[in-house]
């Protein structure tokens, strides 16, 4: 299409669809499509089965599986693709592909059961790989594409896909993702900071009220021994004054006589040595009965206890105990939420570290940010200065002889990037909105597409732009589902001529109904309904000669002679068309 696309580099010859089978998808029982090089079309009456080739495509390219699409009877139905590629092809590698390989076969099987799977070379693999795959290999064209085109939303999408600029759409989303995840966290902040504020004064009387407790790790734990020593005072001291008098009594304290028994042993240890090492053990535990009756003289020096003391510390356990109760927490939790209390009411003072912290990463994202958005404006700018130009060449060549394809770019005002106080606003792909606009005859206004273009203008702007972004992206096959619609017979030979042009540089499959872009075909296949034992059942057959004659008569309007006679010159007239181009 248009000197751009003549001028393409041919390599739909070294990546294409070779072959489609097709098993017990909806009245489809086994059919195999082989295809071609070039321009291959698919026609037949209405109803008799040919869009179901576009949803076995859609199939092998990942898109959801549906059991009802399994024919009624068939446990399963399965369509596989055959693929040639380049020896050189970037994902060989991720495939597992030697280097001389150069097909590659896509199967997906899709279970009664709701089970589906799919194999790319024999090895088990995912959807999203294969839609990955697919994506490089073929660009489907259905009637939901067309329609896609009359959103303005889509329109964005049409233009980057032009543009070369991939790595700033990439920085770009990946920047604005930053933004928005730190954007958020920062009005998340923000919101429990006035939730705080709205309830101050209780937060500052529960901080109060913890902090006259003076809670200390571990203080609750030895509160209860004191109280257990308090409560036992006088068995406690009793005890100690008995262990004391037992190891100092001078008539027979404890220490007393095992020193005396040491140097009994200590004495006949030269006759038996055995009675040395005795002696030394209870050498040994008189150093230790010394050491015990050292503690208890301490206990008695250090850790007197009063009769008011008992109460005081019961009062001070049973104010934690009310406290625990009444928060609803044990004594560690206790503390941490008395930290918790100061940290708040010390942000409410001073401001909060985290918002300030946030602040700070959101002025530094924007910086890096707003330099990003700019220079991918000014990179949308450029590259629809050439889209309008070509797509507006390729029109009126189409036959919209007033053409003027216009694509409007505009700023958004992005709020959220200047004020905190707005919701965020920043779309993934910038602050642009895109919009197509079209004028289709001299001297009337330009007007948003949607708002203007016909079924037949449609259908040209949608082959101008698919043309043009499978050329940018090197996609070698596309696929239009009847691209003619709502095009007559003159315009349809101009879209049939163009085709033509671009099957020189591409594999094209296309459904259609107009004859004159069946006419120009390199291969033709029909898609026809029969009734088999009682069930419906389309098939699909290459056809050639008198056959094809047949079929392109029937396309303009009949079998009568005339019809026979046109059907012949146009095949004529297209090959010959072919020939010379």
């Amino acid at each position: 299409m248009g000197g751009g696309l003549k001028e393409a580099v041919s390599f739909a010859y070294f990546k294409m669809i070779c072959e489609l089978r097709i098993k017990n998808l909806a009245v489809v029982e086994d059919t195999v499509l082989k295809l071609n090089r070039g321009l291959n079309v698919l026609t037949g009456s209405t109803g008799a089965g040919k869009s179901i080739i576009l949803t076995a495509v859609s199939l092998l390219s990942g898109d959801r599986a549906r059991k009802t699409l399994i024919r009624k009877g068939a446990q399963n139905l399965f369509v596989e693709g055959t693929f040639k590629i380049q020896k050189n092809w970037p994902l060989k590698n991720i495939l597992g592909m030697d280097s001389d390989d150069d097909l590659l076969l896509i199967r997906r099987q899709i279970n009664a059961n709701g089970n589906n799977r799919i194999w790319i070379n024999g090895i088990l693999s995912t959807n999203s790989t294969a839609k990955k795959i697919t994506g490089m290999l073929f660009e489907l064209h259905g009637q939901h594409k067309q329609q896609e085109l009359l959103n303005p939303d889509s329109h964005i999408d049409y233009l980057d896909s032009r543009g070369d600029y991939d790595s700033l759409l990439i920085n770009c989303e990946k920047k604005v993702k930053e933004f928005r995840n730190t954007y958020n966290e920062l009005l998340k902040l923000k919101k429990e900071e006035n939730r705080n504020r709205e309830k101050k004064d209780f937060l500052e009387y529960q901080y109060n009220e913890l902090i006259k407790l003076n809670l200390q790790t571990g203080l609750k734990d030895r509160l209860k021994k004191k109280i257990g020593k308090a409560k036992n005072i006088h068995k406690f001291m009793s005890a100690l004054q008995k262990s004391k008098n037992l190891l100092e009594n001078s008539n027979g304290s404890v220490i007393d006589n095992l020193e005396k028994i040491r140097k009994e042993l200590q004495s006949i240890s030269s006759i038996d040595d055995k009675w040395g090492k005795t002696a030394s053990r209870i050498e040994e535990l008189v150093s230790g009965l010394n050491e015990v009756r050292r503690e208890i003289e301490y206990s008695f020096e250090s850790d007197p206890f009063e009769p008011e003391d008992l109460e005081s510390l019961q009062q001070e356990i049973a104010l934690i105990q009310s406290a625990e109760r009444k928060y609803d927490k044990n004594y560690d939790e206790l503390i941490e939420y008395r930290d918790y209390l100061g940290t708040v009411l010390k942000s409410l003072k001073e401001g909060s570290d985290e918002i300030i912290e946030n602040r700070t990463k959101i002025g530094k994202i924007k910086n890096e940010l707003i330099p990003i958005l700019e220079e991918l404006s000014n990179q949308r700018v450029k590259t629809a200065a050439i889209l309008d130009k070509d797509v507006t060449e390729e029109l009126r060549q189409l036959g919209i002889e007033g053409a003027l394809f216009i694509t409007e770019i505009n700023q958004m005002k992005i709020k959220s990037l200047y004020s905190e106080d707005y919701e965020l606003n920043l779309p993934l792909k910038g602050w642009d909105s895109v919009e197509f606009m079209l004028r289709t005859n001299i001297g009337e206004d330009i007007q948003p597409l949607c708002d203007i273009v016909s079924g037949g203008e449609l259908s040209r702007v949608t082959l101008v732009l698919r043309s043009l972004l499978v050329e940018k992206k090197s996609i070698p096959t596309l696929i239009f589902d009847e691209i003619d619609a709502g095009l007559g017979a003159d315009i349809g030979d101009k879209v049939s001529d163009k085709m033509s042009d671009l099957s020189e540089n591409y594999q094209l499959i296309c459904i259609t109904h107009l004859a004159q872009i069946a006419a120009g075909a390199r291969q033709h296949i029909v898609i026809k309904k029969n009734v088999k034992e009682g069930r419906t059942i389309s098939s699909a057959f290459q056809i050639e000669g008198k056959q094809r004659v047949n079929e392109i008569a029937r396309l303009l309007g009949g079998e009568k002679k005339l019809s026979f006679e046109l059907a012949t010159e146009l095949i004529k007239e297209k090959s010959a068309r072919s020939s010379a181009g």
